[in-house]
């Protein structure tokens, strides 16, 4: 059987004795026919013939019928035509001379005079009427009669003429089409040519070309009225004149030819286009040039011929060409004029096709019920290969070049942020001022999404310098897209979702930064970002990218994200921020509230076909070759979708280099981005460009130890870590003041730095008092200090590192007398009243523990100790686990550091809900009066060597 018409034809199979199903999906022979079911019907082979059973769907459950079929005519399903063929097939013949489109049936029989014969007819009768009456003899009425019939037989011979004349119109019009479809062979005739082995057959032998004119090509088959040679009264003949023709045309130079339609449809017809073109190349030498997005491609004499025929794919600008071409321009179906961007057609006498339409007009024939005849690629690469005339490597492959400016970083943003995504005189660029303010990016795995990214990224920040635009990258593929971005001068911040909470810290900035822009527009009284930026151009204030790769997963791994994003969405174009979100799949990614407020749409290829038309309106991008990373659709408001391919850009760094080619797709080589990268850094450095200052502050670092001049910048506090306010974009020292600040306490396990940061604060108290400024250590340290060791800080090697003054109890000397001595000291001190110090490391050691004779707890006397004296007299540290955040005593320690690494979630059910930070050793969330639940991040510090002084 083979596919002798429809928009998958040229394709053949063996109809096997198990039987054959056919269908557009879920069959053994599958047709990229959309008026097909899934499966469409099943052919079996019978003694009798083939029977035919219906599989497509009824709205009726009714069994499913049958019909046989015997091959002696073709078989219409969908939009296809089958036909069964056996034997040995036979070879084409050679393209003739087109033959005259004009039925010449002879002479047209005279039309006799109504009136005539009228007159003939009824002036008999009347007179026969007339003297029936006045005589009474009823013979005269015969007489009268015989009239009549005489006018009858005179028209019946008329139209007996007239009949033996339409039928030499409609004789004449069936040998035209024959003679057409002799010369230009179907889709199916054709691959069925190929199996033949004849010597010639394809009938491309003869040499010289036999049609002088240009290509003879045949589009498909339509409904037609073929012109007479000689017509009187040309509307009466119509009906014999009309009849289904095949659609063909010759390709005259300087002519030009516009087929209009959906990519699909245009896709299969140019391949069919492609293989009679080349057909005609083997025969006659006359050049074909196939302009795709991706290059071009030649055949026959198109380098240096005089004529031949340039095939203009949509997307592809028509290269500049001697006189003597035709152009065969494919253009996208899209609002009244055309599609946006489609190259505009000047030559003379066009034809004009839109097959979707079922419309044509080919010369002087005006087509309804038009047909096309389309082909899928594999048929045709078989085709051109069995014709000799395989592809040559096309003269660009992949995606376009893109070059750095010369100069680089010298584009202004205020009026426009303009970045070419493609290379050329019609490149394909994107405005994010008038195009956006917002774009989203939307492809399934492999489709080239996170090179789309970086490419509009780094053409942005090479226009422009990071005074204009900077960049907030958010990378939820692990790190994998945005790394390599890292170093621009341009780039505030890298987060990915390996580290959560430094996303959230992002969330935090973007949104204070979204106040301050307010405050900052609102105290200058501009409307928005543009007219802020007229009226201080030395304001240090970007445009702002926040681009997120994956956002799906930002959506489900930060749902709080979404309120965020929707108002950078609603407020960016007045603010100067720009969103470029990229996901495989928008449905459920994007919320209603950022989709209203997307300027530009990117849509490389779908998984699935509601995907594609959820995004463009269309099912192209479903149908995008997985082979071709970078292709895609770009589609602005409600303009309709514009296909591209994305450029790569390139750094010469050497000769070029030679690789033999191979037939099919090249492996897509990605762009060389740390040598871009490091071009648009050095270029900055050497210019001394200015940095913007950073919107989102970089992350806390693994470790922090204080310089000296932060150590001393406030006498007598302890310098407990680094704290992250992202929101003031500042990372400032948090320092702990004993004798003016409240308790504090640290909460965590020795794991998660519990233990450092009880070493870090007794070195720094030890050093303190002992570089205090007066003659005695003990009296200028502010008073007594008493250390309850539990976890042995003071002495890791069992040898005393403490103060001779300070009072010091290691939890082996812990007695329930030894804490009475501590704590009758401590409250004799305290009623002088005399400063005190009290550190207390591994709580969970000493809460429990008796003291004196009593049945009152350390932990009792402790919270007194907190009740009844204020940090002026008090100044106390404790460090402990779980029995810290569980315990009364910490109600009287308003300051608290918790760390969560190393714990548990059983650990922190007693804790507050607290910010999301990194959980790595000495990494905290401080809870404050200052700074109240959630809290603030902090790293705590290194505690100083021992040599390091304290003034």
């Amino acid at each position: 059987m083979i596919t002798e018409d429809g928009p998958d034809a040229g394709r053949l199979a063996p109809l096997p004795r198990s039987g054959l199903t056919v269908g557009r999906n879920g069959a053994a022979w599958r047709l990229a026919d959309p008026f097909l079911s899934a499966p469409h019907f099943r052919l079996d082979m019978e003694p009798d013939g083939v029977r035919i059973t219906d599989l497509a769907p009824s709205p009726r459950p009714t069994a499913h019928c049958y019909s046989w079929w015997h091959g002696d005519r073709p078989h219409r399903a969908g939009s296809s035509v089958f036909r069964l063929v056996r034997g040995r097939p036979h070879p084409l013949t050679p393209v003739g001379e087109l033959p005259g489109l004009v039925v010449d049936p002879g002479s047209e029989p005279a039309r006799p005079n109504p009136l005539v014969q009228a007159i003939m007819a009824a002036g008999p009768l009347v007179i026969g009427v007339v003297m029936a009456v006045v005589t009474g003899l009823w013979y005269f009425l015969l007489f009268s009669l015989v009239s009549v019939a005489v006018v009858a037989v005179m028209w019946s011979q008329h139209r007996a003429a007239a009949r033996r004349h339409g039928r030499r119109i409609r004789d004449g019009a069936q040998r035209i089409r024959d003679q057409l479809d002799a010369l230009a062979p179907t889709p199916g005739r054709l691959s069925w040519a190929a199996r033949s082995d004849a010597a010639d057959r394809f009938g491309v032998g003869g040499g010289a070309p036999s049609a002088p004119d240009g290509p003879l090509v045949r589009w498909g088959a339509g409904t037609a009225r073929l012109p007479l040679a000689s017509a009187k009264d040309g509307g009466s003949w119509d009906r014999w004149a009309t009849v289904e023709l095949p659609a063909t045309s010759v390709l005259r130079p300087d002519h030009a030819t516009l087929v209009t339609g959906q990519p699909s449809t245009l896709r299969a017809l140019a391949y069919w286009l492609q293989v009679q073109l080349c057909r005609d190349a083997v025969a006659t030498g006359r050049g074909v040039l196939v302009a795709t997005p991706d290059g071009e491609s030649r055949w026959g004499d198109a380098d240096g011929g005089t004529s031949g025929t340039v095939l203009c794919w949509p997307g592809a600008a028509a290269p500049p060409l001697p006189d003597g071409w035709h152009r065969v321009i494919l253009n996208e179906a899209g609002p009244p004029g055309g599609r946006a961007g489609a190259p505009e057609v000047t030559t003379v006498a066009q034809d004009r096709l839109d097959p979707d339409q079922g419309v044509a007009r080919l010369g002087d024939l005006e087509f309804t019920a038009f047909r096309y005849h389309g082909m899928s690629a594999s048929t045709a690469d078989w085709l051109l290969d069995e014709l000799g005339a395989a592809a040559r490597p096309p003269r660009q492959t992949g995606a376009a070049v893109l070059v750095l400016p010369d100069p680089l970083m010298t584009g202004a943003a205020v009026d426009s942020l303009r970045v070419e995504l493609t290379s050329g005189q019609e490149a394909v660029a994107i405005d994010l001022v008038s195009h956006g303010p917002h774009v989203l990016v939307a492809g399934t795995t492999g489709s080239g999404k996170s090179e789309l990214l970086l490419t509009l990224l780094t053409g942005l920040a090479a226009a422009h310098p990071a005074t204009e635009v900077s960049f907030v990258l958010m990378d939820f593929k692990g790190g994998s897209s945005f790394a390599a971005l890292a170093e621009l001068p341009h780039t505030m911040s890298v987060e990915t979702n390996l580290a959560q909470a430094e996303s959230l810290r992002t969330f935090d900035a973007l949104s204070a930064e979204l106040r301050r822009r307010e405050e900052l527009f609102l105290a200058a009284r501009a409307p928005d970002f543009r007219s802020y930026r007229r009226a201080h151009p030395e304001a240090d204030l970007p445009r702002l990218v926040v681009a997120v790769d994956e956002l799906r997963v930002l959506m489900d791994d930060h749902p709080q994200a979404a309120a965020l994003l929707a108002r950078l969405a609603a407020t960016g174009r007045s603010l100067g921020f720009h969103l470029v979100l990229a996901t495989q799949r928008a449905q459920g990614a994007v919320g209603p509230d950022v989709r209203s407020n997307l300027g530009t749409v990117i849509c490389l290829r779908t998984a699935t076909e509601q995907e594609s038309w959820d995004l463009l309106g269309t099912a192209e991008a479903f149908t995008i070759p997985a082979d071709a990373p970078g292709r895609a659709y770009l589609k602005h408001g409600g303009q309709p979708a514009r296909p591209f391919r994305a450029g790569q850009f390139s750094v010469v760094t050497g000769p070029p280099t030679l690789a033999p080619w191979t037939r099919g797709p090249t492996a897509a080589v990605p762009a060389p981005w740390p040598e871009l990268v490091g071009l648009i850094r050095g270029e900055a450095e050497t210019r001394g460009l200015p940095v913007p200052q950073q919107a989102v502050t970089p992350a806390l670092p693994g470790s922090w130890t204080p310089a000296p001049a932060e150590r001393s910048a406030v006498p007598g506090a302890v310098v407990v870590g680094l704290g992250d306010l992202p929101r003031q974009r500042a990372q400032v020292p948090v320092r702990w003041r004993p004798g003016l600040d409240a308790p504090a306490a640290w909460i965590g396990t020795a794991a998660g730095g519990v233990d450092e940061a009880a070493r870090n604060v007794l070195t720094q108290l030890a050093q303190l008092v002992d570089h205090g400024p007066g003659p005695d250590a003990a009296s200028t340290s502010g008073g007594t200090t008493v250390v309850l060791d539990g976890a042995g800080v003071l002495c890791p090697a069992g040898t005393p590192a403490w103060p001779a003054h300070w009072s010091v109890l290691t939890a082996e000397q812990a007695s329930a007398e030894a804490l009475a001595g501590i704590v009758d000291r401590l409250r004799t001190e305290l009623a002088r009243p005399s400063p005190a110090r009290l550190v207390v490391t591994h709580w969970g050691r000493w809460a429990t523990q008796r003291v004196g004779t009593g049945y009152e707890t350390l932990e009792e006397h402790l919270t007194h100790l907190l009740r009844d004296h204020g940090p002026g007299l008090l100044a106390v540290a404790v460090f402990g686990g779980r029995e810290l955040a569980g315990g009364r005593v910490l109600g009287q320690i308003p300051i608290r550091f918790y760390l969560p690494a190393g714990t548990t979630p059983e650990h922190r059910m007693v804790w507050p809900t607290l910010h999301r930070v990194k959980e790595v050793p000495g990494r905290a969330v401080m809870v404050s009066p200052e700074h109240p639940a959630p809290g603030i991040a902090v790293q705590l510090s290194e505690p100083p060597s021992a040599g390091t002084p304290r003034p």
